[in-house]
């Protein structure tokens, strides 16, 4: 099986000047835990993950106005590891596992072209039953 087979195909894909008020906005309504960054030239640039926000996040600095004001670019992992679409299943989860990470932007010839993550791989197995 290949990664376009498991990927989905529609990532979600924000600003790197966008605030973080707006990013947990599309995570919600896009029941999404991964957003993806792109420059000018629509080039993947950083992954947002809901597991970066919560390390962000202090309790007692974290005002309305503050998540307004802090970019994603402050807290996005820069340069995240990407995966082509005719790459295997097994060459995904493999990279998932080595580097730690619960998703990978799937890029082909410098095109973002979907976003495989974890839970993908949970969808998958669960509906195999």
């Amino acid at each position: 099986m290949l990664v376009k087979n498991f990927m989905n195909a529609s990532p979600a894909v924000i600003e790197s000047d966008a605030n973080l008020s707006a990013a947990l906005k599309m995570m919600a309504e896009r029941k999404n835990r991964h957003l993806i960054i792109l420059d000018d030239t629509k080039a993947v640039t950083g992954i947002l993950s809901d597991r970066d926000l919560a390390l962000f996040y202090d309790p007692i600095k974290m005002t309305q106005e503050r998540w307004d004001e802090v970019k994603v670019s402050q807290i996005m992992a820069k340069n995240p590891v990407t995966i082509g679409s005719g790459a295997t299943i097994q060459e995904a989860a493999k990279l998932l596992l080595s580097e730690a990470i619960s998703a990978l932007a799937v890029v082909d010839n410098g095109a973002l072209v979907g976003v495989l993550s974890d839970r993908d791989f949970t969808r998958h197995f669960a509906q195999v039953r």
